[in-house]
């Protein structure tokens, strides 16, 4: 059993108050007792001296895509490293259950096939299991996924679901959040979900409301049509359980700079009738993605998977894709290659399109399509088309937290190469959140607030009672050393990371010890 003490840290508690110097004992995994510096009995306890040091409670991902990758490396190093002792997956509406088809079965074991882990379970529980097993070193909350939810009931094609169908799924949702999942996301931008149609949608929301579980969704678009995306994400949650998670909160490319300020009034205006309207963001510029997403249609309507088979089947089809990126006007010097299946492509990775085809002798848009006939889905671009303004607008607002929308990786690229984001979200966010509203609202949006968005209990917070999981960090040096030239650096400032009262990483890379995390069901 775990027992002892901090003495003597800069202690924030979650809460937004303002920090003093506190002794916090941890019995087992609970924090046992807080106090001033001094005050509480020492006997028994091992001492761990933090003179000079800041303590808080565990940092918590709002939007992470850990799902497999927990599973195959489930040290984590990219997560701990930086201070989240708690991630929440199945963003986007992918989730890696339920698995009820082999056409499902087959989609996710191909779209995972670089973390050489088989999806062997059907349900949540038996992926709760499965995860448990691996002992991971971070806690791990899941989201149940509509994309997946529909796959099961449709496949990946473009229809409307009949009647039973939709009362089929409404059932596996029902079914999922019964077995303690986090709450229900969308990603509709995607295929399936972005064949789904609002009343679709509306027929889960009533499945979430008997629940009282968030929305997250990825909008229907982040940059054109953000408004009436935006209105219809409100119009799900007012229906629903008035409970919203606008993913990754942006406005994607210059044209659409503008419409932040009416986006922001949008959000007021639901917050004031009662919309429990939350977000997240990563406090990048540069977004990462599929660079499948640059391709003209019909493989806009397609899956990873698919486009890699049709190009791969017609060279006449990617002579004739090449020429319709061409058309396009894209600014390959604004599309950063991060990561391929493809080790021949890995000397450029962290270089731009333009640079990459350039040292190759190709022309940038034949060597985007040789890509995609070698590895659509695990081939990932960073995308420049994101304000610094309006980045620093949004992370203004106290409603914001901060999500990775990244992978758990360990410290080498064994499993993929992840954006800077993946190591050095949180200390970023939090430098520029404390720089502006000072440490203690920085520490709270990145604990109680995502912990009472996800209904994460006793967790995000340092109190009597509450889970020990807690970050030791040196205020001085914390700030984030990853780029996308080296991203799998670790945060530098980062003292030790408790998770559920076991000590599991220190600074640098070598440093690791029990891995603690557990899969956490909401009730």
């Amino acid at each position: 059993m775990n027992n002892f003490i901090i003495c003597g840290a800069l202690l924030y508690d979650g809460t937004g108050q303002p920090p003093y110097q506190a002794d916090v004992a941890v019995t087992g995994n609970r924090i046992a007792a807080v106090a001033p510096a001094g005050k509480l009995s020492r006997t028994g306890l091992a001492q761990i001296r933090a003179d000079g040091l800041s303590l808080s409670p565990g940092f918590i991902d709002a939007h992470g895509h850990s799902d497999m990758s927990i599973l195959a490396a489930p040290e984590a190093s990219g997560k701990l490293s930086q201070g989240i002792t708690t991630e929440i997956t199945g963003n986007c509406g992918l989730s890696v259950f339920p698995v009820l088809t082999e056409e499902v079965r087959e989609h996710l074991d191909k779209l995972y096939a670089s973390y050489r882990v088989p999806i062997t379970w059907s349900s949540l529980d038996e992926y709760a299991a499965e995860l448990n097993r691996r002992e991971p070193a971070i806690n791990i909350a899941s989201l149940c996924g509509h994309n997946t939810l529909r796959a099961n009931i449709s496949g990946y094609e473009n229809k409307a679901l009949t009647v039973p169908e939709l009362n089929r799924m409404g059932e596996l949702l029902a079914q999922t959040l019964h077995q303690g999942a986090a709450g229900f996301s969308t990603g509709l931008l995607y295929t399936p979900g972005r064949f789904a149609d609002t009343a679709e949608l509306l027929r889960m929301m009533s499945v979430l409301k008997e629940f009282n579980r968030p929305y997250a969704t990825h909008l229907r678009s982040e940059g054109d049509r953000l408004e009436e995306a935006l209105e219809e994400a409100v119009f799900l949650a007012k229906n629903g359980s008035r409970k919203l998670q606008v993913s990754h909160l942006k406005t994607v490319h210059p044209h659409n700079w503008g419409k932040l300020e009416h986006v922001l009034e949008l959000i007021r205006d639901a917050q004031s009738r009662g919309i429990q309207l939350t977000a997240d963001r990563y406090p990048y510029v540069y977004s990462q993605t599929s660079l499948s997403v640059i391709l003209p249609p019909p493989y806009d309507a397609m899956d990873d998977i698919s486009i890699r088979r049709t190009l791969s089947e017609s060279p006449s089809e990617q002579k004739r894709t090449a020429g319709k990126l061409a058309e396009s006007g894209r600014d390959w010097h604004s599309v950063i290659l991060t990561a391929s299946g493809c080790a021949e492509y890995s000397r450029f990775f962290g270089k731009t399109i333009a640079e990459a085809a350039e040292q190759t002798g190709m022309s940038p848009e034949d060597f985007c399509v040789r890509l995609m006939v070698r590895d659509a889905p695990g081939t990932m671009a960073a995308f420049a088309g994101m304000s610094e303004k309006n980045l620093k607008r949004i992370l203004a607002e106290r409603w914001v937290c901060c999500g990775t929308d990244e992978s758990a990786r360990p410290f080498d690229e064994s499993i993929g190469r992840s954006h800077p984001r993946g190591f050095g979200s949180f200390p970023e966010f939090i430098t520029r959140v404390a720089a502006d509203s000072g440490m203690s609202e920085a520490i709270r949006r990145v604990t109680s607030l995502p912990a009472s968005i996800f209904s994460l209990e006793n967790r995000g917070i340092v109190r009597e009672g509450a889970f020990a999981d807690l970050v030791l960090f040196d205020e001085s040096e914390f700030h984030s050393d990853a780029d996308f030239s080296e991203p799998h650096r670790p945060a530098s400032g980062i003292r030790t990371v408790w998770v559920n009262g076991a000590p599991s990483c220190g600074c640098g890379r070598n440093r690791t010890g029990k891995r603690n995390g557990a899969f956490l069901r909401i009730c």
